[in-house]
């Protein structure tokens, strides 16, 4: 794929991803994301068919971002630090007033859509895979608490994730950067072994 190619994919998902945070995917129209994006409707569907394919490449683009996310934290020698680094990493991303309706509609369109719910279910799994390994690499290490089982550690980890995106979502003042301490001190608390 072309730079330009790729500008312009980027151009119109951005645009989606605005009209559907403010809409939701069923009331927003093909449209609605033309004129967002300032492109023709050839132009877009060029790119994208449907809706569908638009919510499928948004969560590979997503995809995209957290296996990069998970890399930084891999790197980091002291397995905590990087998964502290990436907590940070996501109260950032969900701090944005268009992540949590965003993540509500992905989540609600999965639930009627069999293409979008293989995506999200998809996501998930690499998500938890990713968060798995970096626990047991803790353990490994002597870092991370033997005693925890790491997909239910992971998993735990992940809904704190998913009940702050929601906190944000039902009273979007909340700043969650005001939680980065309570949250770094419970992950720190939760994982490191006992004395």
């Amino acid at each position: 794929m072309s730079a330009l190619a790729d500008d312009r994919r980027k151009q119109i998902l951005a645009a989606a991803e605005r009209c559907f945070a403010r809409h939701g995917f069923h009331q927003t129209s093909m449209q609605e994301v033309c004129r967002e994006a300032g492109l023709s409707p050839g132009s877009v569907y060029r790119y994208f068919r449907s809706k569908d394919d638009i919510i499928v490449a948004m969560a590979g683009e997503n995809r995209q971002d957290t296996h990069a996310r998970f890399a930084t934290a891999a790197a980091n020698p002291d397995v905590i630090a990087g998964l502290l680094q990436l907590a940070e990493d996501v109260l950032a991303q969900i701090n944005d007033p268009a992540c949590g309706p965003l993540h509500f509609e992905c989540t609600a369109e999965a639930m009627r859509n069999p293409r979008v719910a293989e995506v999200v279910r998809r996501d998930d799994q690499e998500i938890v895979a990713g968060m798995v390994e970096l626990l047991r690499r803790g353990q490994e290490a002597g870092h991370v608490d033997p005693a925890l089982d790491p997909r239910r550690a992971a998993e735990t980890l992940i809904a704190l994730a998913d009940g702050l995106t929601w906190r944000k979502f039902l009273d979007p003042r909340i700043d969650l950067a005001a939680f980065r301490d309570t949250a770094r001190l419970m992950i720190e608390r939760f994982l490191r072994p006992r004395a």
